[in-house]
């Protein structure tokens, strides 16, 4: 998996679902969304749902931990980390 194709999914999924799409709310790939509280237990539950069914990334118990949600880039590596081999977004 692509772990910049991943970012821009990533990016375009939370705007689209946790900040009410709007394009000019502030994210970029470093932008802090736990301290920004972005992502809450609620959201990141959907995030990972998401990853499963966009990615096929499984996310382990021993993989929800702050620096895997800290910010767009975290999640892509995640993403790119758990992602099966050869995975591509479509």
């Amino acid at each position: 998996m692509d772990q910049a194709v991943a970012a821009e999914e990533i990016e375009r999924y939370i705007r689209t679902e946790f900040l009410d799409g709007d394009p000019s709310a502030e994210l970029a790939a470093d932008s802090p969304l736990l301290e920004w509280g972005v992502l809450n237990s609620m959201n990141i539950t959907r995030l990972v749902a998401f990853l499963g069914e966009r990615f096929d990334a499984e996310v382990g118990p021993g993989d929800l931990v702050p620096s895997n949600f800290r910010d767009v880039d975290s999640v892509a590596r995640l993403v790119a980390r758990l992602a099966p081999e050869g995975a591509e977004a479509d």
